[in-house]
């Protein structure tokens, strides 16, 4: 299992690409009755992986066994509520960030040229005109990533990502940076961070 673990302001994320089996990834963990229970509903092998890869990475990430729980939105929380946990994955690539008092939110997302045909969707006009009129495709998954990353903080408030979270205009100079944003209802505003690779954009935020 080779992953990288970051640390800043007490939150700690984990950026693991998953090659194992079901099989070897059940050997790290002491899966709960319960979890075997829900292991077992699983149809989807793919649905299989992401279950248990997210535990091992969780796991890895706050050194001891975890049980996870999901509200009535979906939001992932451990059941001991030691951490705020916040959890993605895309194809193969999973990530999970954790902070013992402070809301978290991240996002991972693989290349695709699919955001060209979504991103008038989620991005108002003022923010289509701001980051590149959907001709820059590194901006736009960085766009929406940054969105989703916010919608795992901020809940129900902020599911229309076009009239509810604004993306201020930013520059990609390097691989990694800073988004700004605001939860444009309560008018919070949130400061992003972000590292985009060949093989996927990652965007994560702290409350």
């Amino acid at each position: 299992m080779k992953y990288e673990i970051k640390s800043f302001e007490d939150a700690r994320l984990l950026v693991w690409e998953l090659t194992e089996s079901i099989e070897i990834l059940k050997e790290q963990l002491d899966l709960s009755e319960c979890d075997n229970v829900k292991l077992a509903k699983i149809v989807s092998e793919k649905r299989k992986l992401e279950f248990l890869g997210t535990r091992v990475a969780l796991k890895a990430l706050l050194g001891k066994e975890i049980q996870v729980e999901y509200d009535e939105y979906g939001k992932p929380h451990l059941l001991d509520r030691s951490y705020h946990i916040s959890i993605s994955h895309s194809n193969k690539w999973i990530a999970v960030m954790a902070h013992p008092t402070r809301k978290v939110g991240i996002d991972i997302e693989c290349p695709t040229d699919k955001i060209q045909k979504v991103y008038k969707r989620f991005l108002s006009i003022a923010e289509q005109e701001d980051l590149s009129n959907g001709k820059d495709n590194r901006k736009l998954l960085l766009a929406w990533s940054a969105k989703e990353a916010l919608f795992k903080i901020i809940g129900k408030e902020a599911i229309d990502f076009a009239n509810q979270l604004r993306i201020f205009p930013f520059e990609i100079k390097s691989s990694s940076g800073e988004i700004k944003a605001q939860h444009i209802p309560t008018k919070s505003h949130y400061q992003l961070f972000y590292q985009q690779t060949e093989k996927y954009t990652l965007v994560y935020c702290l409350s």
